[in-house]
């Protein structure tokens, strides 16, 4: 789906030549989390919400005029961020979460202001991308909060699979953040497709991932977790170098039905530790030692 099918249009708008006040009134007199600046051309210049609405108030700004309080807020013409129609909701996600903002302008190939994508606008349309990383497309860290209810309810034994990839800060550093990116994408893609449909994929942070095997002993999850591992090993990268590789160090742990599922992650998490320490590009299971 497009920005086009879920942005607002028409969205309220003020010139820099209003003044504060007619800002506060505007927010006073509208149930809107944002306000689009245009210029003379009736290009929007920036965009204020609510966060910013009380930064002003906070800062006591002996100003009524709406471009000086931008100044202030050092927000101007070019740092603002905006998104075309045709863009893909979740390019749209990406970049909120990139900059930390909740609402982006949208503007036709002339740059005229067209309208407003929120976060709200998304998840009122998805609201299961609450819980999807928008860089990797898996799901993230909130979703455990549907999983800790969810896995009470299966049956049988699951493995908790803690996956990190190896030295990712020398990737970065090597072949800049795009690679990087690249390369979380291709090791989440080739998670989801090695186990199975049911299972859960998570980008638990950073370059860390986190499966959830249903229905899965522990032999079973030794035996998975070498396989992925393997398919890591296997992953190519022509396009950045032919030599490229990536590898990973695992961490296994068994979730037991009476305790928390953050105590059989953190289980995993130890494990995954005890794996780096041995030199990396290895799987590790869980034992009582570890946890002194």
């Amino acid at each position: 789906m497009k920005v086009k099918d879920i942005m607002k249009p028409n969205p309220i708008t003020l010139t820099l030549q209003n003044s504060l006040k007619d800002l506060i009134e505007i927010f006073r007199e509208n149930e809107i989390g944002s306000v689009i600046i245009v210029d003379q051309k009736k290009e929007p210049y920036q965009i204020v919400t609510l966060r910013d609405l009380s930064r002003i108030c906070f800062l006591n700004l002996f100003t009524d005029s709406i471009l000086e309080a931008l100044k202030e807020l050092n927000k101007d013409k070019n740092s603002l961020i905006t998104v075309s129609p045709n863009d893909s909701y979740i390019e749209a996600l990406s970049l909120m979460k990139k900059f930390n903002i909740s609402h982006l302008p949208v503007v036709n190939q002339k740059k005229k202001l067209v309208g407003i994508l929120s976060i709200r606008d998304i998840a009122k349309n998805f609201p299961e991308l609450i819980f999807i990383d928008p860089l990797t497309e898996v799901n993230n860290r909130a979703y455990l909060n549907i999983i800790n209810t969810k896995i009470k309810k299966i049956n049988g034994p699951a493995t908790i699979l803690m996956i990190d990839i190896d030295n990712f800060k020398e990737i970065n550093d090597t072949f800049g953040h795009v690679v990087g990116d690249k390369v979380l994408k291709k090791l989440a893609q080739t998670l989801r497709k090695n186990v199975k449909i049911t299972d859960e994929v998570i980008r638990y942070g950073g370059e860390e991932f986190l499966i959830i095997a249903y229905r899965c002993d522990l032999e079973e999850g030794k035996i998975l977790a070498e396989r992925l591992r393997k398919r890591v090993e296997d992953i190519k990268f022509n396009k950045i170098c032919p030599k490229f590789k990536i590898t990973v160090s695992i961490g296994i742990s068994i979730y037991e039905p009476q305790e928390d599922l953050l105590t059989a992650i953190e289980k995993a998490d130890k494990a995954m530790y005890k794996a780096k320490q041995k030199g990396k590009n290895r799987v590790e299971v869980f034992e009582n030692s570890l946890s002194s």
